[in-house]
């Protein structure tokens, strides 16, 4: 059954699957951060190994470059994650939105079906009477 409410559900509905997508998308950037700093890290590792074995050997300036690239990473994440955190935020409330929608449209439909319950049992009261009120008067002799 339709109901006024369909139009609104179904808008709800693609912001919902809209804001899947997006942070679907944004889940996949943190992951690739977290990657590249993991990478930088064993980097950091490896360098140092063989700065150890190496005396004569400088790797300061590739320390520094690639410690600022860790802390970079570090910033980049927290601001993915905040964003994912918002999207999240937001995902929660188009789909408070789409619910509360969603109930107000079974509200809706109870109340239809309802009225036309209360209708066909009208109609059959109604024809119960009428039969019951024919069958009187035939008893009673047909006034």
């Amino acid at each position: 059954m339709k109901t006024p409410y369909d139009t609104a559900m179904r808008v709800q509905r693609r912001e919902i699957d809209a804001m899947g997508v997006a942070i679907n998308v944004q889940v996949n950037l943190l992951n690739q951060i977290e990657t590249a700093h993991d990478e930088t890290r064993a980097s950091i590792q490896r360098e140092a190994d063989v700065a150890a074995g190496d005396l004569g050997l400088s790797s300061h300036a590739y320390m520094e470059r690639i410690r600022a690239e860790q802390q970079r990473l570090t910033r980049d994440g927290a601001v993915q994650s905040a964003r994912l955190d918002q999207m999240r935020g937001k995902a929660a409330a188009a789909y408070g939105a789409f619910r509360a929608i969603e109930v107000a449209a079974e509200g809706f439909r109870d109340d239809a079906n309802r009225r036309t319950a209360n209708a066909e049992q009208a109609g059959l009261d109604d024809s119960a009477a009428v039969a019951f009120l024919k069958a009187h008067r035939t008893l009673r002799g047909g006034r």
